[in-house]
């Protein structure tokens, strides 16, 4: 089968491969700007398989695996080229090209995509022309800035606006498959979103994927989301997490609400940190996206019992995620209030001050173990150890492991190494380590290339065509340097790609995972330091030849001349 490489790059561009793997592998560990996991491809006891989400290429250095997105479903699938190829393509929703013509614009999500788009411009429309919607979110505070900058529309009255749009049946199939409209007896259709606020919901890159839609008046359901479709499931997506990319270049925190409007009026006071899930419990691929971006997240729940209810749900998901790193907290509100209603009337200083009285995950997790135990029994105190450690030995090892264990040892009055004995074998041994780092590469030819591979767009700052050279690998580094130049966005990932089955395949799959010790602030001017030595190496082959000429029969005047150049200008640049 003869798949165009068109296709694969763009199936490589639309897959995380952090999410792919995850769905395969707990990457339950952090280093740096990579993600780390026990290498699923040979039997280890440290964590050596390393994962980047800025390259999209993993690399185990116990035993060598490596890789894009196509590369790990190959090897942990066991599946040929063209079927990997086609299994990413149904994960990502892309229909797999059927002829040598293939156009990415035939790509069928994109059509999608473009559709969400229309519609969102439409429900802003309607809203900016609805006094009915206006006075509605004057009366809930919202500020005209704020609407715009979330899209927020209207939906009107009545079964068929948007089947209004649509110029055709094919037109109608697409509003349907984006969950847009609904289909009944007889091949006819209705709009699933009438007289309700809009609330489009963006992906992390800012795609529309779905909407909320929220009744003016009295009347069930009070919102509506979006069905499951190709570009929206609820249990992956966050609202407002788009927005936080978009404002802030440092996460310090994330703070976990419930609602649109809590994230909406939070925003509007500049707590422009917060997400709400869409409808659902948080999910492990809620969490596994947002432990990207920060090492520190706030549940903010009513203080009812079904907000101690959604809490401990969260623990449940938390558990076997927990990093020693991350904190975890539980912001539990005054009865009757929710974020948005306290935002107005406390405003952000005071909303930020509740955060210090937030019960940290341990705490939480102690109290709701000790609700049914009556810890001054024995019976209750054995009781709460083994309610305990059920949920304990989900936890990976670490420190924040052994500190729960210390710390329901001294809960329990049991002797800490006795609640070890009662966790599984392979907990009390397990010990996850750095993978190791990699021998410095020491010629400067290697780390340029090695830099490029990792760092494509580290070729932007070569102002200049490199000098002449007939060093090892001088021919490959123009060929690369071609490549990024002429795809500018390109990953490591897909290097790796566009080399499959060449030559230099395996070179560039070595270069691509190797450790070079140089720290993220430093790439810049190590790449122009290499970028130099590389022309002082092209001046001493000059200088060289001069010079070994001049002793076997000298030099002309000219030379002479040039040979003290060289040496002059070399002595420049060092």
């Amino acid at each position: 089968m003869n798949i165009p490489r068109e296709f694969i790059d763009l199936l490589l561009n639309k897959v995380d491969l952090v999410d792919l793997i995850n769905t395969h592998i707990p990457l339950r560990k952090k280093s740096g700007n990579n993600y780390f996991a026990r290498c699923p491809f040979h039997q280890e006891k440290s964590a050596s398989f390393s994962v980047s989400q800025a390259k999209q290429f993993f690399y185990c250095f116990g035993c060598g695996a490596h890789g894009n997105a196509i590369d790990f479903l190959m090897q942990y699938d066991h599946l040929n080229f063209p079927e990997a190829i086609e299994s990413l393509a149904r994960q990502a929703g892309m229909e797999m090209p059927r002829t040598n013509d293939y156009s990415p614009k035939q790509e069928n999500l994109s059509d999608l995509y473009e559709l969400m788009t229309k519609t969102a411009n439409y429900y802003y429309e309607q809203m900016r022309q609805s006094e009915r919607a206006i006075q509605y979110l004057k009366h809930r505070a919202i500020s005209g800035h704020i609407a715009q900058q979330f899209q927020i529309g209207y939906a009107p009255p009545g079964w068929h606006h948007l089947i209004d749009l649509a110029k055709n049946d094919l037109d109608k199939k697409k509003y349907l498959e984006a969950g847009l409209i609904i289909e009944k007896e007889n091949n006819n259709y209705y709009d699933r979103f009438r007289d309700r606020i809009m609330f489009p919901i963006h992906d992390y890159r800012g795609r529309i994927i779905g909407f909320g839609g929220r009744i003016l008046d009295q009347g069930e359901p009070k919102y509506l989301n979006s069905p499951e479709t190709p570009l929206f499931q609820k249990g992956r997506e966050l609202y407002g997490l788009y927005h936080i990319l978009k404002a802030k270049r440092h996460i310090e925190r994330i703070l976990i609400v419930e609602g649109y409007m809590d994230v909406i009026a939070l925003f509007q006071h500049d707590i422009t940190y917060a997400v709400a899930t869409l409808g659902t419990a948080t999910t492990p691929p809620h969490l596994q996206r947002l432990l990207r971006y920060t090492n520190d997240i706030i549940f903010c729940f009513d203080g009812d019992q079904a907000g101690k209810t959604a809490a401990w749900r969260a623990v449940e998901v938390i558990f076997p995620l927990m990093q020693d790193q991350l904190q975890i907290r539980f912001l539990f509100l005054p009865d009757g209030e929710d974020p948005d209603s306290l935002i107005h009337k406390e405003g952000k200083a005071l909303f930020e001050k509740r955060f210090s009285s937030a019960v940290s995950l341990s705490i939480f997790f102690f109290q709701q173990m000790s609700l049914s135990c009556d810890m001054n029994t024995m019976e209750g105190r054995s009781r709460f150890a083994s309610l305990s450690l059920n949920h304990i030995k989900q936890l990976p090892p670490g420190i924040f492991h052994d500190m729960m264990l210390d710390d329901l040892s001294k809960r329990t009055r049991i002797d800490v190494n006795a609640l070890k004995r009662q966790l599984p074998q392979s907990q009390m041994t397990q010990q996850q380590s750095e993978a190791p780092a990699e021998v410095k590469l020491v010629t400067p030819m290697r780390l340029l290339i090695t830099l490029l591979l990792q760092h494509p767009e580290l070729a932007t700052h070569l102002t200049e065509p490199l000098p002449a050279s007939h060093l090892p690998g001088f021919a490959f580094l123009l060929e690369l340097l071609e490549v990024i130049r002429e795809r500018p966005h390109i990953t490591t990932g897909a290097l790796r790609e566009h080399w499959r089955g060449q030559k230099e395949e395996a070179f560039i799959a070595k270069l691509a995972g190797a450790k070079h010790l140089v720290p993220e602030a430093g790439l810049h001017n190590e790449f122009k330091g290499v970028i130099r030595q590389l022309h002082a190496l092209a001046m001493d082959e000059e200088i060289n030849r001069l010079m070994t000429k001049a002793g076997q029969i000298g030099l002309s005047e000219a030379e002479k001349v040039e040979l003290s150049r060289w040496i002059a200008k070399k002595k420049t640049i060092l």
